[in-house]
């Protein structure tokens, strides 16, 4: 190659760049968001007892026609019908009308609702504090451990696609504040009633959120109308209490009280649990450096007061700080500290620590006017230059992690659990199992404990109360030809293993004749473990 080529070919090369570089960032970006969305779609995250159970609605209205849960004794109205609305419910039985039913099929319909709710946000943040500020807060949302908002959105819960309806109701609320007319005022309504329907844990927060939000206004802000807070309000509230009555028109009122207690005894340990010690102990979990690297609460701070103003956009402030608070608060005050509670408290607080980084650095600012190697150590430079890197930390490393996890997923266990039953026991041999996510993978007749026995579960493994065990006896009573063992009847602690297992000497034989035969272990996938009833 002659000379003046090579001579010029860094040139277009670096030409080419300068040209085409939005494009090329375009489509760097889609390829990276393709990767965090769609890659390994089914492998990770696992198929687990909450995604499981829920699963078990869609693939029952598909192949019965019937709203509802099943086990080998029937439908189960409760537990699973109420856990995720019909906002999600009803679009993966479309698709498994349409395409068959299937773990992919499903999570393709989550993955559209994790990218409806990463678009809304980025327009409700652009729309709050500009396009710069909106991408950061977007990368903190979606690399943050504590929110796991890739994890949660891939599967099918209801976190995302009831914070995808809470910032869709925002957005339509705030760019027009004040000047929606009563029809747009509906439909925000309606978007923060399908909020509480897909996620009831919202209700929580909403509910009071709205009543606050207008009663500052009347008597702190005094810059909106009565009607831009109230028919937002009414119509939420009558969104929820419609579907409460189609819920009870269509499971009747014993299973409607049946879901209610259900409701109640989870909720008693689970989300009103007033402990001194978990208070402590839920505070830390939210200062952790695993929260944003110990930012949450700093910017929780710093949300209440640019709240303060007593304008417009100070009052937008307001209503999104209100919503983060009362999660967060509640969360630390009366939960039982599993992080998956402060979800929306911790996925708002990203555009918080955003703004509070952005108002910090003077919007990322520097003077390189000493040159680039000095300018480094000077007085107003070097703290805004730290600050920066303490935000690219928080954001690289634990994006870099889940990326690692969605590239190199854990051994599908399930899977090829559900491969063995498949190829190896008849379907319709009696399956005990507390591994719901079976019962989706493969069409075998599983029995499951009641649900009721998960308020007991967590008594028991949080609280040392009554053992699951002493609460279900279907084993040794029912003597199902098949027990299926995962991680949750491990953690649970439900069946007594040591007691079905077979044993070699008589004289523990004898101690347990009363089983009338014992268990024997056949296959092993990862924590699943199979066991076949053998007669004595």
């Amino acid at each position: 190659m002659p000379y003046q080529w090579k001579k010029l070919m860094p040139n277009r090369a670096e030409t080419f760049l300068l040209k085409n570089r939005k494009t090329l960032l375009w489509i760097l970006g889609l390829l990276l968001l393709y990767f965090l969305v769609f890659h390994n779609l089914t492998r990770f995250p696992e198929p687990w007892f909450d995604e499981g159970s829920h699963l078990h609605v869609p693939k029952t209205l598909v192949k019965y026609g019937v709203y509802a849960d099943i086990s080998s004794e029937g439908f189960r109205y409760y537990g699973p019908t109420i856990g995720v609305g019909p906002t999600i419910m009803l679009p993966i039985a479309a698709a498994f009308k349409l395409f068959g039913i299937g773990l992919l099929q499903a999570r393709l319909v989550m993955a559209l609702y994790l990218l409806a709710a990463l678009y809304m946000f980025y327009r409700l943040v652009e729309h709050l504090a500009g396009k710069r500020l909106a991408w950061i807060a977007l990368a903190l949302l979606l690399s943050s451990r504590s929110v796991l908002f890739l994890q949660y959105g891939r599967q099918l819960l209801g976190e995302v696609p009831g914070f995808f309806f809470i910032l869709l109701a925002l957005y339509l609320w705030f760019s027009r504040w004040n000047e929606n007319d009563w029809k747009r005022l509906a439909l925000i309504g309606l978007f923060f009633g399908l909020a509480m329907i897909t996620k009831y844990q919202y209700l929580l927060f909403l509910a009071p959120a709205l009543i606050l939000s207008w009663l500052l206004d009347i008597f702190y802000y005094k810059t909106s109308t009565h009607r831009n807070f109230l028919i937002p309000g009414i119509v939420a509230a009558a969104s929820f209490g419609i579907w409460q009555l189609l819920t009870l028109q269509y499971l009747g009122p014993s299973t409607a009280l049946e879901n209610l207690a259900l409701l109640r005894a989870s909720a008693e340990k689970a989300a009103f649990n007033f402990s001194l010690t978990q208070i402590d102990a839920n505070f830390e979990e939210l200062t952790a450096r695993a929260v944003y690297l110990g930012t949450a609460f700093p910017a929780f701070l710093y949300g209440f007061l640019i709240s303060l103003p007593r304008t417009r956009e100070g009052q937008k402030w307001s209503v999104l700080f209100l919503l983060m608070a009362l999660n967060l608060v509640w969360f630390v005050v009366a939960s039982i500290g599993w992080i998956r509670y402060a979800f929306l408290g911790l996925s708002l607080s990203s555009v918080f620590i955003a703004r509070l980084f952005w108002a910090l650095t003077d919007g990322f600012h520097f003077d390189w006017s000493a040159g680039r190697l000095r300018s480094l150590f000077e007085a107003q430079n070097a703290p805004r230059i730290a600050l920066s890197l303490w935000l690219i930390a928080i954001i690289v490393m634990p994006l870099c992690k889940t990326m690692l996890d969605i590239a190199a997923p854990p051994p599908p266990y399930a899977m090829q659990m559900a491969a063995y039953l498949n190829e190896n026991i008849p379907l319709d041999a009696v399956i005990e199992t507390w591994e719901p996510e079976m019962g989706f993978l493969t069409d075998h007749n599983y029995h499951y404990p009641p649900n009721a026995l998960l308020a007991v579960a967590v008594d028991h493994v949080y609280y040392e109360g009554e053992p699951v065990q002493e609460h279900y006896n279907f084993i040794q009573t029912e003597k199902p030809p098949y027990l299926l063992v995962g991680i949750f009847s491990k953690w649970t602690e439900i069946y007594p293993l040591e007691e079905l297992k077979e044993h070699d000497e008589q004289e523990e034989q004898e101690e347990h004749e009363e089983l009338s035969g014992q268990y024997e272990l056949i296959a092993t996938f990862g924590d699943y473990d199979l066991y076949r009833r053998v007669e004595k």
